[in-house]
């Protein structure tokens, strides 16, 4: 039973990863658009909420899209064993992209926040421990802890994914609910992060190995 599960999850996360790739691409191409021709857009929407900040968007989605990408190879054991000192260069550039990424998460939160103050909470409360995880993540592998710090990483990538979650929750709000888009978006923030957290402990105390 432990075995189905572990592959069930490991198989669900692989899924969320595609999807969050697609919708990352289609992100930038909405911005890209967006420059060009703004009044194709509602203003309801997301995307041209932060019209006026496409810079900090760029700098948030695109590292995140490597982050996908670079995160994914470095769970692939075959990857890992062949040729270590790749895998640690891999590591390192995943660790600081995370730390990038949580910053501009936060920033974007506080200061050009799409939904209401539940989504800015959240997203800095998660974003502060996600980077506290980068920091457990990054002295365990200095101090040779390699179990410990894969740990670490597991809590890194599939907290992170969660905003894949957000997107089906904030779904499931307009359709059965009366919630705005805004204030849809603050509750789904803080359901998608709980479940991913307690996901992914019972993965690592239980079924990772």
């Amino acid at each position: 039973m432990k075995i189905v599960l572990r592959y069930f999850f490991i198989i669900f996360s692989v899924l969320i990863v595609l999807i969050l790739v697609w919708a990352s691409i289609e992100k930038l191409i909405k911005f890209h658009t967006l420059i060009n021709n703004p009044e194709l857009f509602s203003k309801n929407i997301i995307e041209y909420h932060y019209r006026d900040h496409l810079v900090l968007g760029y700098l948030h989605i695109i590292p995140g899209l490597l982050f996908l990408v670079l995160g994914g190879y470095q769970f692939i054991p075959y990857f890992r064993k062949k040729n270590y000192k790749i895998h640690r260069l891999i590591g390192k550039i995943f660790l600081s992209l995370s730390a990038f990424i949580f910053i501009t998460a936060i920033i974007l939160a506080l200061f050009v926040p799409f939904g209401n103050w539940l989504e800015t909470v959240v997203t800095v409360v998660f974003g502060s421990f996600l980077l506290f995880c980068v920091y457990k993540a990054y002295f365990s592998a200095r101090n040779k802890k390699i179990k410990v710090h894969q740990n670490w990483v597991i809590r890194i990538y599939f907290i992170s994914i969660a905003v894949s979650t957000i997107r089906g929750t904030i779904a499931l709000f307009m359709i059965f609910g009366d919630d705005s888009l805004q204030s849809a978006f603050g509750k789904s923030f803080l359901i998608a992060f709980l479940v991913h957290l307690f996901f992914v402990e019972l993965y690592i105390r239980f079924l990772k190995n």
